[in-house]
């Protein structure tokens, strides 16, 4: 009896100690699962939206916005022409429509002071062709994308531009500040345009009609055109006969990445010639060219960036070049120290230079330096009296594209501030 008492007492004394063991080894087994089924779904931590913003902004990356789309539609936001102000819009683009091997591109653009912009391009077309707002010439061809393969293009083109406050100072050597006035500049062209466009280059040619409209202006700062100027100082302000023109053009393309370039160049050059349909008296040709060079200094985060600009146009005998169609001067992205179209002429000249350096991927600062002129009728090209100015400006980028950009500018009649988007050159 006494044994069995003392049996019973030590199995009520052991039976806690080995319960709480089988509960250990329970625990221990948890754990170790729970440790092994983590690890099989590790992940790194998710930022959130305003660090993945700013992430993206330090590493220069391109905005998700540049790339978006809806059923082909694109909502854009850009500068027209020079003295537009900001425009919004919307770019169309649907290649190879049913199959058919048929591209189709088309934009509309209203800027907020009533400028237009509307095109429509259908046939062969490289992807997401590079809009241009002036005269698709040589002055843009530097502006263009890269495609990575080479390809044949052929399509035709319509354009509708309502320009209301387009700017006249008069021509050549002439142009005085105090002569500045406003005019309305309307046109719609036709072509049509073949050519190849390739990795290095590319070569077109272009032939159609243009029709233009030369109204008065709307800016209520200054008069109007015909208050100071007539149709002999400004030629065409009378009548403006429709011109049937021929174009040819061929780019140089040796840029590392076109929209950032940090070495490289590249060379673009044109002819054309604008006949007026049922008479002669605007008849005349166009030759043109544009250089671009980049150099690194030490770094790709310092370069040299240079460039050479030139027109001419050459009448007929005994006609003349239409002063809306003669090719101008300042503004954001010629002489940066005048106002937009303060010279004009048959013949110009531009030369600027840049020194930039990328304070990080996404900021640039630069230093730069702008000289050019505009010849008068009969007045040849002279390396001298060019208008000239200084200036600095702070860029902000992506990795193959400038944004938007500040630039501040001292010429010999003022201090200017532009807010302008895309680049300089």
């Amino acid at each position: 009896m006494r044994a069995s008492a003392l049996v019973l007492a030590a199995a009520v004394w052991c039976a806690p100690a080995a319960a709480d063991d089988a509960v250990a080894e329970t625990r221990v087994a948890q754990w170790t699962r729970l440790r092994r089924e983590k690890a099989a779904r590790t992940a790194p931590p998710r930022p959130g939206v305003a660090e993945r913003a700013l992430l993206a902004v330090e590493q220069a990356k391109r905005p998700r916005l540049f790339g978006l789309s809806v059923a082909g539609l694109r909502p854009r936001v850009g500068d027209i022409a020079s003295g537009s102000e900001t425009a919004a819009g919307v770019r169309l683009w649907h290649p190879d429509i049913g199959g058919s091997r048929v591209d189709v591109q088309a934009s509309a653009f209203y800027s907020i002071r009533g400028y237009e912009y509307y095109d429509l391009q259908a046939g062969r077309l490289r992807h997401l062709p590079a809009r241009s707002t002036r005269d698709d010439d040589v002055y843009e061809m530097g502006d263009v994308g890269r495609v990575d393969a080479g390809r044949a293009i052929a399509y035709g083109s319509v354009r509708y531009r309502h320009y209301p406050e387009t700017a006249f100072c008069g021509l050549g050597a002439a142009a005085r500040a105090d002569g500045r006035t406003s005019f309305l500049s309307q046109d719609a062209v036709y072509e049509l345009v073949t050519g190849y466009e390739g990795r290095w280059g590319a070569a077109t040619v272009r032939g159609g009609l243009r029709q233009a409209f030369v109204g008065p202006g709307t800016d209520e700062d200054v008069p109007t055109v015909r208050i100071l100027y007539d149709d002999r100082s400004a030629p065409g302000l009378d009548r403006q006969p429709d011109l049937i023109h021929l174009a040819a053009s061929v780019l140089l393309d040796r840029r590392d990445t076109p929209g950032n370039p940090h070495r490289g160049g590249m060379i673009a050059a044109g002819a054309a010639r604008f006949d007026e349909r049922g008479g002669g008296e605007f008849t005349f040709n166009r030759i043109s060219g544009d250089a671009r060079a980049f150099a690194s200094l030490g770094s790709p985060q310092r370069v040299l960036a240079l460039r050479a600009l030139a027109t001419a146009d050459r009448p007929d005998a005994g006609a003349r070049v239409p002063f809306y169609l003669q090719e101008p001067l300042g503004g954001s992205r010629t002489l940066r120290g005048f106002r937009a179209f303060r010279f004009r002429g048959e013949k110009v000249l531009l030369l600027q230079a840049e020194y930039r350096w990328e304070a990080w991927p996404a900021l640039e600062l630069a230093l730069f330096a702008d000289a050019g002129r505009a010849y008068g009728p009969g007045e040849d090209f002279a390396i001298r009296d060019l208008e000239s100015d200084l200036g600095f400006g702070v860029r902000l980028k992506t990795h193959d594209a400038v944004i938007a950009r500040i630039d501040v500018a001292r010429g010999r009649e003022d201090t200017r501030c532009v807010f302008r988007l895309g680049p300089s050159f």
